[in-house]
């Protein structure tokens, strides 16, 4: 039995593809691929945001029947979950919110192919790139960086590449050279955790082995390493894009300023982290690119990017998010969730529908750049709980005293006793550092006042922040060290 996967281009359905369909032990009918062409996807993504409410409404209704019904046939786990639901007759807040930890207690029962096993996913992950080829010979594998846990396996297959590789090609690189991410043309150079079973460097090695007679194009360097080596491999290696969390550009920006990093870029790109709106014009006035800024996870795919005014929009005719508030209800647009739902449209193989994630988002709706795409903000993370006297207090506070702080590029609060705080920054020249602290000590101990304890000693530490060891990243609130 051949069925076919209907999308919305304009305000006519069309027919675009088939689903393949055989029969697995079970007796349930398996699609083994989903075939789309490039030309097929590229056509879909720049329709996607010209759409109007209506159509778009409809074309994601119709992709999320398909993923449902695909997901409650082949997923053992989806089947039990999804049992009371009419694949026929639902909607978006009738699918039960799933989490991590659920996921990965019957890893092998989410995952719609029977032949995908969590052994063997790692093993794959764990081999030299070099040496790899598809994961059973059809799939991209590749983990989770494990920041908020234990990493994730995660399996694509070429439909999920295909359409969101097509998404960075029409969004996120719409105002910048359309070879800017091939080697053959242009220098590569991305600040990065170089951990191989990490997406992002993972990503970056699998572009480089594709590509042996241009990989002295392609530099990768740990984030890890000081700033000054950092300055002086990117003065040798002159790239034309430089990528990297908007953690470690801080330095860089203070060196392009004083002139000792003299690199000429065509663009700088960002992702994994907030890109503030200050770091954002700094970066941007230093190098004198455009600059970048994606919203994406290994989960869910890339779900936002900047448009040329900065404005994150989501790619929301493929990827759904559902801002959320503390007991899981919808936040109204223009409100700040306590977390959000992730819906994938395009993953098929390891369905990720209504996924939570702890960052907390606001959504509005009109931007000036033409896209009828909606603009998400981030706040981040929603940060662990501080506890200061036995009382478990919200630590979003935190977020709220140093996001939008001037001069202050990246920052990470250590809880390093019952009465001390620490404050590890990179600052701008010029910050004043003294009234930085000083500002965040009074708003957190008023914090902390109004909910009945006492004042705490707030110290500017002489180290930076300090990367997760998983991952990489900066977590915004330790605790204990």
């Amino acid at each position: 039995m051949v069925k076919r996967l209907i999308f919305l281009t304009g305000s006519k359905y069309k027919v675009n593809t088939d689903l393949l369909q055989l029969q697995n032990s079970d007796g349930y009918s398996v699609v083994s691929m989903i075939e789309i062409s490039m030309e097929e996807a590229v056509q879909l993504c720049r329709e996607g945001e010209k759409l109007l409410p209506e159509e778009k409404k409809a074309i994601v209704n119709e992709r999320l029947k398909m993923l449902v019904s695909y997901a409650k046939k082949h997923s053992a786990y989806f089947r039990k979950l999804y049992s009371d639901i009419d694949e026929n007759n639902f909607s978006l807040e009738d699918l039960p919110p799933v989490t991590k930890s659920e996921l990965m207690k019957c890893y092998e029962d989410w995952v719609t192919d029977p032949d995908i096993t969590y052994d063997g996913v790692i093993e794959y992950v764990n081999t030299p790139i070099e040496t790899r080829s598809s994961y059973l010979g059809k799939y991209s594998a590749l983990m989770t960086s494990g920041t908020s846990g234990n990493p994730m396996p995660m399996v694509r297959d070429s439909y999920h590449n295909i359409i969101h590789g097509t998404l960075i090609q029409t969004r996120f690189l719409k105002n910048v050279d359309e070879h800017i991410l091939d080697p053959k043309y242009n220098k590569l150079a991305t600040i990065i955790f170089t951990d191989p079973s990490v997406s992002s460097y993972s990503s970056f090695l699998k572009v480089k082995a594709l590509n042996p007679d241009y990989s002295d194009n392609m530099l990768a360097i740990s984030l890890q390493e000081g700033s000054e080596s950092i300055i002086k491999k990117l003065n040798d290696f002159q790239p034309d894009l430089l990528t990297a969390y908007p953690s470690t550009i801080g330095p860089l920006i203070s060196a392009a300023e004083e002139g000792r990093l003299s690199i000429h870029l065509k663009a700088i790109g960002f992702s994994a982290e907030v890109l503030s709106p200050e770091t954002r014009c700094r970066a941007e006035a230093a190098f004198n690119c455009p600059v970048l800024n994606n919203y994406c996870s290994t989960e869910g795919g890339e779900a936002a990017m900047a448009c040329k005014l900065g404005n994150l929009h989501i790619n929301d005719d493929w990827v759904i998010i559902e801002p959320i508030d503390k007991d899981g209800n919808p936040v109204k647009d223009g409100e700040w969730s306590e977390g959000i739902y992730v819906t994938d449209l395009t993953n098929y193989v390891q369905p990720v529908i209504r996924y939570y994630m702890n960052d907390s988002v606001k959504i509005t709706r009109t931007c000036g750049c033409g896209m009828n795409l909606p603009i998400m903000e981030i706040n981040g993370r929603v940060l662990e709980e501080i506890q200061v006297e036995g009382k478990r207090l919200s630590g979003l506070v935190i977020l709220h005293s140093l996001h939008e702080v001037k001069d202050l590029y990246t920052y990470q609060v250590a809880h390093v006793s019952e009465g001390c705080f620490e404050l590890r920054a990179e600052f701008a020249n010029g910050a004043d550092k003294e009234k930085i602290l000083n500002d965040f000590s009074r708003e957190l101990n008023e914090y902390l006042l109004n909910n009945g304890c006492r004042e705490v000693t707030v110290k500017l530490s002489s180290e930076p922040p300090r990367h997760n060891a998983k991952g990489g990243k900066i977590k915004e609130f330790v605790k204990g060290f």
